[in-house]
């Protein structure tokens, strides 16, 4: 009898979507905790990175349309065989194309490509919507961290995504660039090649 019967539904409703968004910040700790582990041995195993993206971004096909926008992939025609944990490179480009995605403007093209260049891939995922300000990129791959606009965009989200990206690249000696300029923001990671 605390919440009047024509609000119960409301209530309800928003006790629901908060417990799952607790959840799934238990569930991103837990994988953090798992990640920064001393006994966290990451799998070296050859594998094919293109193969990888493409099934991520099949996975995110509903998303995609959903927003409306185009895929720009520029891959190799064979397969692009690295060295790495194909499990953890799968969270990588999950984060990252779901990134893409959220912060693409409607109707846009988001971009996709893989090079092969000095014994590395470059596996870079574009996309064009607000640029970051520059103060908030030096910040973008801090844990907990989100910029004040993707509070407002991204209610789902808990600010770990891209510190789970920086910390699994890290334990597999590679790393992470990001660049956010006109509107055109570029996430550039790399893997050795096998």
């Amino acid at each position: 009898g605390t919440i009047p019967p024509d609000k119960e539904r409301a209530a309800l409703q928003t006790i629901s979507s908060e417990t799952r968004r607790l959840s799934r910040l238990v569930r991103r700790m837990l994988d953090l905790s798992r990640l920064q582990s001393a006994e966290n041995v990451t799998a070296q195993e050859q594998f094919d990175v293109s193969e990888v993206m493409l099934r991520v971004l099949v996975s995110l096909e509903n998303k995609i349309n959903a927003r409306h926008l185009d895929v720009d992939t520029q891959l190799p025609d064979g397969p692009v065989l690295v060295w790495g944990d194909p499990d953890a490179i799968t969270q990588v480009c999950y984060n990252l194309l779901d990134n893409a995605i959220k912060f693409s403007a409607e109707g846009s093209t988001m971009g996709l490509s893989i090079t092969a260049k000095g014994g590395k891939a470059h596996v870079a995922v574009r996309n064009h919507g607000d640029t970051i300000p520059p103060d908030e990129l030096a910040m973008i791959f801090d844990r907990f961290h989100k910029s004040d606009k993707s509070r407002s965009v991204d209610r789902e989200g808990v600010g770990l995504g891209l510190y789970i990206v920086k910390t699994i690249l890290g334990n597999l000696k590679e790393n992470i660039t990001v660049t956010s300029e006109d509107g055109v923001t570029n996430f550039t990671f790399t893997l050795t090649l096998a």
